[in-house]
């Protein structure tokens, strides 16, 4: 038995990440809601409070998810980094469960993207820490990415006006 759970959001049937998460990992297949929706009822019905947050096109190594698990703990985030902010991103996520319930989880008015990138801000703008996985320590299945041009400008202007500290770096990478 672990004291890690593992949360999937996922329309698919077929679940590639299921594949590298060991056995015996309580694993939330969530396909219900939008991504943040999926993420934040996973969470809650996690039943342990460290918690990772994977994407379903990913494989792992057995050794890179027991390293990662136990990098967990309250007040860091711990992640795949995003590739526009220097955050982490939503493909690999590790946190406490305490840290969600004190930040109020992922916002679903997001709905679908960039839930991770406000996510992440939580943890700069209340001076906790976010780190870095190795990315090469992923494997990710491509795919066509769904955001238009439309989403990626509503969402970088709200996330711009709920944390206007990181307005400039948040506006700057998003145009460029």
């Amino acid at each position: 038995m672990t004291d890690v759970s593992v949360v999937i959001p996922s329309i698919k049937e077929d679940v590639l990440t299921l594949e590298s998460v060991p056995e015996g990992v309580d694993t939330q297949v969530v396909r219900e809601g939008t991504l943040n929706e999926a993420r934040n009822l996973g969470v809650g019905r996690a039943e342990h409070d460290r918690i990772l947050i994977l994407d379903d096109d990913i494989s792992f190594t057995e050794s890179f998810f027991w390293d990662l698990a136990d990098r967990i703990e309250r007040g860091t985030l711990v992640g795949h980094p995003d590739w526009d902010y220097g955050l982490v991103a939503g493909r690999v996520m590790a946190f406490h469960r305490a840290d969600w319930e004190r930040f109020g989880g992922f916002d679903e008015f997001l709905k679908s993207h960039m839930g991770d990138t406000e996510f992440a801000l939580k943890f700069v703008h209340r001076g906790d820490g976010v780190d870095h996985i190795d990315p090469d320590e992923v494997e990710h299945a491509p795919h066509e990415r769904s955001v238009t041009t439309w989403d990626r400008i509503w969402r970088t202007a709200y996330i711009a006006a709920k944390y206007p500290r990181s307005a400039p770096k948040i506006l700057t990478r998003t145009v460029t």
